[in-house]
């Protein structure tokens, strides 16, 4: 897809496959990183059959509505640093759909990457490591809601472009913007972290809440998530507790505390 690539120029991202459908563009790049380096490839899926959310959850789309795609990012040394690039994605999304489109509510990024309209997920990001001929690679997944209508979403917490808007929106000016959003945090990593993570804390719609979080292990806590350290993990003041510091668990906001 020249006119991709050409819309991309003067950034990283300097290959654009598109594919009619398949399983998982993630799976797709890791195994194409096998051989190969993958550093600035794109590829995106007009239909994702067997995608992966964290924890390895089940992430498919339907025929239409939604904008799926990967990218490689060459790690070499800065395998301390990765957890950081699907927070940098959260924010890259939530800035180009702020960016292009009007909502009544500004996108938001809830702990860790998933992208929020209000209360309701339109955008959600896995990031795999994996190695190959070109050493340490990290693939970010994306996934946005674009055009679904209400009964296409997949769960009741979901959202669209398209429901928030009621606008069908052109899914290749929206992959360009992201990319390009998220070619200029790259910009800044790792060398940058302090930055970005300023950046992500005034994006981050969790800190302030009093959230419910379901750690590894099915271990549960709930206190007030008060900040996002330099290594991108959750500080929560439980109740009646010391602070403690969350590297991965599931979120639930239980309500809504105006951010200073």
């Amino acid at each position: 897809m020249s006119s991709l690539v050409d819309q991309l120029g003067g950034t990283r991202w300097h290959r654009a496959d598109v594919v009619a459908a398949t399983g998982s563009t993630n799976a797709d790049l890791a195994a194409a990183a096998a051989t190969e380096d993958i550093d600035g490839r794109v590829l995106i899926a007009r239909h994702q059959t067997a995608g992966r959310g964290r924890h390895e959850r089940e992430w498919t789309t339907g025929p239409s509505g939604a904008l799926t795609f990967s990218v490689g990012v060459s790690v070499g040394e800065a395998t301390e640093s990765m957890g950081w690039l699907s927070l940098l994605a959260g924010v890259a999304v939530a800035d180009a759909l702020a960016r292009t489109i009007k909502f009544d509510a500004a996108p938001g990024v809830k702990w860790p990457n998933d992208v929020l309209i209000g209360e309701r997920k339109v955008a959600g990001v896995l990031s795999e490591y994996t190695t190959g001929a070109a050493g340490g690679q990290a693939i970010i997944g994306i996934g946005v809601n674009t055009s679904m209508r209400p009964d296409e979403l997949p769960v009741p917490q979901a959202t669209s472009v398209f429901v928030e808007t009621g606008r069908v929106i052109d899914d290749d000016e929206l992959v360009v913007d992201i990319l390009r959003e998220l070619d200029a945090e790259l910009a800044l990593w790792p060398a940058r972290l302090d930055e970005l993570a300023q950046e992500y804390r005034r994006k981050c719609v969790t800190l302030g809440q009093r959230v419910r979080l379901v750690l590894p292990g099915d271990r549960e806590l709930i206190g007030t998530a008060v900040e996002v350290d330099t290594q991108g993990r959750l500080l929560v003041a439980a109740d009646g507790g010391s602070t403690t510091a969350i590297a991965a668990g599931d979120v639930t906001h239980l309500r809504t505390h105006p951010q200073s």
